[in-house]
């Protein structure tokens, strides 16, 4: 049997545990509908990038380290904030909340 758990965290956990900043983009699919999704993650003390990949293994192993994740666990897969939207005059952007990490054990 297989069990798989799913871990929800919010940006600003991601970006404490990965010690770098999401780094949205936005695309206007219609005239109002905005998509917005996670670009890269940008250090917070360099201007360098991680990708999204790179940054949630960061993410993944800070988890193992704690003992969130079990040691035997090697393999995650995880979903970046992202979603479209109808973009009002008034409303400021929001940017979506939720990161998700699941795995197997």
């Amino acid at each position: 049997m297989n069990i798989t758990t799913i871990i929800e965290l919010e940006n600003q956990e991601v970006e404490s545990i990965a010690g770098a900043k999401l780094v949205f983009a936005q695309e206007q699919i219609e005239e109002n509908i905005v998509e917005t999704c996670v670009e890269c993650f940008q250090m917070e003390d360099s201007e360098d990038t991680l990708t999204t990949e790179e940054a949630m293994e960061k993410v993944f192993n800070r988890l193992q380290q704690q003992g969130i994740i079990p040691p035997n666990v090697i393999d995650f897969s995880f979903e970046m904030p992202s979603c479209e939207r109808l973009r009002s005059i008034n409303q400021e952007t929001d940017i979506p909340q939720k990161v998700i990490l699941s795995y197997m054990s």
